[in-house]
């Protein structure tokens, strides 16, 4: 499939120079939408609410009165996000969901910037899982090969933006959600650090892990949506000393550490390009090896199980066939755990803290591959990679979990390709609390990979 496509800021520079109008924009994104139906990128989207938006934005940017610089762009928004004009589903038919006509703080500060709300892209059920094979209206497939997966739980956001459809999407990211699918579909995802970005309006999976994200074709792209994202939100408590979102200019050295070790293995071909992408960089990277990981992985899992059982324990009782078969598993496995478990998970997450800001060599950035390998075909169970042979599941979320356990901002960058032409993705990490510092070590890595300035 052809995927070369202009980045939102390219679409952006063309509507301000009168190129086309925010109309023409929408009825080609509609236009690839339909044609490229076959990879399941969405739930619903809406021709005449696509183009109802677009005509309003056409006529502020023709009479020189835009409301932002992303007045006139599509951008698709993830099924477990409220949507006014949309009804949310969760790709789940454990319904009814509410509330209804509301749009999440996210989407309504896109609306208000006077982005088309474009429509709402296929998920992997209630977002309780990373390979975007579990939904109700069937699995999403990579548009570098169809006979692969995408990764999830946002893989529609990740498919509707790689392809074209649209110029960005919104995805959330509980265990790797936004970073998982852009990595194996070949775009850039960025999950905030925990309690920057508004969660309200996006139906949960895990409260204290959960953290919505931007997804775009390029690094510039997701710096132009992040002011939409971060801040101070009075409806998610979370948010009460989040700071609003500046970019800057990174002066210095970068300080990088490379993780390693067990539970850090990752395929021979997915480690040949991750190195061969730092030494693009110049930087030095030093290694660092990362005990106890298998603890810290079982307490994320732990709080995982133990949040989204009670979220939708009432659910479970009256409905369990709403639940896929999954799902549903997953949900019951969660009444299992105790709150002796619980607590233990929270202590390992304060461990993991400890550890990551005061046991291990000072650094500015912490760099891992995205996936350990390359997107698997659907049907495959199992992966083997680095002498470990695990679930299919538990290869997507390898190393992204650890973003969310320590609450971490983290972005993946698309670095190269496979031998099979499958895209392979870089993650990096920051501190907590500095974004916008990850983001400008990240335009070093990028230009320096990628060539993009």
């Amino acid at each position: 499939m052809h995927l070369k496509s202009d980045t939102m800021s390219q679409k952006i520079a063309a509507l301000a120079a009168g190129e086309y109008s925010a109309l023409s924009l929408a009825e080609h994104s509609l236009e690839r939408a339909k044609k490229l139906a076959s990879l399941n990128a969405f739930v619903t989207f809406d021709d005449s609410l696509v183009l109802k938006q677009a005509e309003v934005a056409s006529q502020r940017i023709a009479s020189g009165r835009p409301i932002s610089p992303i007045d006139g762009i599509p951008i698709a928004v993830k099924d477990n996000y409220l949507t006014a004009d949309y009804p949310t589903t969760a790709c789940s038919d454990a319904r009814p969901i509410a509330p209804e006509n509301i749009d999440a703080t996210i989407v309504a500060n896109l609306r208000a910037a006077g982005a088309i709300i474009f429509g709402k892209t296929n998920m992997h059920e209630w977002a309780y899982g990373a390979t975007n094979t579990t939904s109700n209206i069937g699995a999403t497939k990579n548009p570098y090969n169809q006979e692969h997966i995408t990764g999830g739980s946002s893989g529609g956001s990740a498919v509707a933006v790689a392809s074209g459809m649209v110029g960005a999407a919104l995805g959330s990211d509980t265990g790797g959600s936004v970073r998982i699918p852009s990595s194996a579909c070949g775009i850039y995802g960025f999950k905030p650090t925990y309690g920057r970005a508004s969660r309200h309006g996006i139906l949960p999976l895990s409260w204290s892990l959960d953290a919505p994200g931007p997804m775009a074709r390029s690094l510039a792209d997701i710096e132009v949506l992040l002011p939409f994202f971060m801040g101070q939100d009075p409806h998610d408590p979370s948010t009460f000393n989040a700071k609003p979102f500046r970019a800057i200019v990174k002066t210095g050295t970068p300080r990088v550490l490379n993780l390693y070790g067990e539970g850090f293995e990752r395929s021979d071909e997915v480690d040949l390009v991750i190195r061969q992408a730092i030494e693009k960089t110049e930087l030095v990277a030093e290694d660092y090896e990362l005990t106890d990981l298998w603890r810290y992985f079982s307490g994320w899992e732990t709080i995982l199980h133990c949040e989204a059982t009670s979220y939708h324990l009432q659910a479970l009782e009256k409905n369990p066939e709403g639940f896929s078969a999954v799902t549903r598993a997953h949900l019951e496995a969660g009444r299992r755990l105790s709150a002796l478990e619980l607590l233990e998970a929270q202590k390992l997450r304060a461990s993991l803290m400890r550890s990551l800001y005061y046991e291990m060599p000072d650094w500015d950035v912490l760099v891992l591959p995205t996936l350990p390998i390359p997107a698997p075909k659907h049907g495959e169970d199992c992966q083997e990679f680095g002498g470990r042979k695990v679930t299919t599941q538990d290869s997507m979320t390898w190393f992204c979990w650890f973003g969310n356990m320590s609450g971490l901002p983290c972005l993946t960058i698309p670095v190269g390709v496979s031998e099979l032409g499958l895209p392979i993705g870089m993650m990096l990490m920051g501190k907590a609390g500095r974004d916008e510092e990850l983001l400008a070590v990240a335009r070093i890595f990028d230009q320096r990979i990628n060539g993009c300035s």
